[in-house]
């Protein structure tokens, strides 16, 4: 049976610590949830002794740190985020992207150990990840077995891994789960606990049954379609801390404007609990500063293009796709992200004589009028000031020659795409032809 995340902080603040927590589900409010439920359970300077961070460790491992007594007298807690041995066989969005995605931020250990458990899981060995080993299974495989889906650029991932293993002598780690089934039944060491926190769950896993009958499981997802979706109670848990709730007919502009994009629907409350002076966030404030991003729920997306940051953008994207969102729809925002940097790049020529001011008050004053009077001309609705502000900075960091070649390029992309091109290979290199000459 699942708990509310608020019941089960508010028990360990009471000191009644359970040995083992899983928390599952939508990967940002799961990670949040951990990372509350860890400064709960070590509130003090001995969190940096006491706590150890196994993000791609077997459950041998796990279980000899969880038993392992800290430096320093106290309570103990080992967090362990999105562990290959809960996942299910086919269930996961992008399998493969955690793995890239520790490899490219220089954890290259880490990504090597997750890309092999998850080649485990279909009875894979080291020697069978490089796509030119002989005996490797082919892309086709790959998509059967473990509903993975190779780009060229993952083919050449692979192949990296591989040789990454064969130089350091990495094994896959075990994935079999007595070791610490093992340690919960003889008794974990006082005071320790065991924090993992997944995006997805076997509920036939024998540690997923365990946590729900030794300790506690918090289930944090949310629904994928948009009319299933419940903004309220999101809502309710990201004001609490302002003491602020939504008036009639916020909740649902919130839902319309943002969808289930949950890390930017707790960037627009936090905003909002700001602005609004009552204790009532009104349809009218969300109307006010909130801008229409449902339809590509890509502010990250937006956010990292205008700052030039390929790296940013192509973490994005990758973990979108593996989502479940189409290369068509990512190429749709990064064409309508470049077609508004145009927009605002024009307007920085015309409005600002090619220069951003250098603070916000003096381009409210300067600027911001004939943008709403270019507006109001245009019988359109202006933007929130400091939206049009960053904007505009986002703009000057291009060239107007650079963002007509993105233009260019998207076109390009679309035309890939529609023949049956790798998605993930067309949207990666339409983000470097955007962001690579930075």
């Amino acid at each position: 049976m699942s708990a509310d995340i608020e019941d089960v902080l508010d028990e360990a603040k009471a000191g009644k610590v359970q040995p083992l927590y899983l928390l599952w589900g939508e990967e940002y409010l799961v990670r949040r949830g951990a990372d509350e439920l860890v400064k709960v359970l070590l509130p003090d300077a001995s969190a940096g002794l006491n706590f150890a961070v196994l993000d791609a460790g077997s459950p041998r491992e796990v279980a000899q740190e969880l038993a392992t007594l800290p430096l320093f007298p106290g309570r103990k807690v080992v967090l362990v985020r999105d562990p290959e041995f809960l996942a299910p066989k086919k269930g996961r969005g992008d399998a493969l992207g955690k793995a890239r995605e520790a490899w490219k931020a220089g954890k290259r250990k880490e990504g090597a150990r997750r890309l092999l458990a998850l080649a485990a899981r279909a009875g894979w060995g080291a020697d069978q990840i490089d796509p030119g080993a002989r005996g490797a299974p082919s892309v086709e495989q790959w998509k059967e077995e473990l509903n993975v889906d190779l780009a060229e650029a993952d083919l050449v991932f692979l192949k990296e891994v591989a040789a990454f293993c064969r130089e350091e002598r990495i094994t896959a780690p075990e994935g079999d789960t007595s070791a610490l089934l093992d340690l919960f039944q003889k008794g974990v060491p006082p005071g320790h606990a065991l924090v993992m926190a997944a995006s997805e769950v076997d509920s036939k896993n024998p540690l997923v049954k365990l946590a729900a009958d030794k300790g506690r499981v918090v289930e944090r997802k949310v629904a994928a379609r948009h009319k299933d979706l419940e903004i309220e109670p999101l809502a309710e848990e990201f004001l609490r801390p302002f003491k602020k709730k939504l008036g009639k007919g916020a909740a649902a502009q919130l839902k319309e404007r943002i969808g289930g994009n949950v890390r930017l629907l707790q960037s627009e409350l936090e905003k909002l609990a700001t602005y609004a002076e009552g204790n009532t966030i009104e349809s009218s404030d969300v109307a006010l500063l909130v801008a229409h991003t449902r339809e590509e729920e890509f502010f990250e997306l937006s956010e990292a293009l205008q700052n030039r940051d390929f790296k940013a953008a192509l973490a994005y994207t990758m973990d979108a796709m593996g989502q479940g969102v189409h290369g068509l729809q990512l190429l749709g925002a990064v064409a309508s992200i470049t077609r508004g940097m145009l927009e605002n790049h024009e307007r920085l020529e015309k409005y600002a004589g090619g220069s951003v001011p250098r603070s916000f008050p003096d381009f409210k004053a300067r600027v911001f009028p004939r943008v709403e009077e270019e507006a109001k001309a245009a019988k359109g609705k202006a933007p929130h000031p400091y939206a049009a502000f960053l904007a505009m900075q986002g703009a000057a960091r291009y060239k107007r020659r650079e963002l007509l070649d993105a233009l260019v390029a998207c076109a390009e992309a679309d035309l890939s795409l529609k023949s049956s091109a790798s998605g993930k290979l067309v949207i990666e290199r339409l983000l470097w032809t955007v962001c690579g000459a930075a």
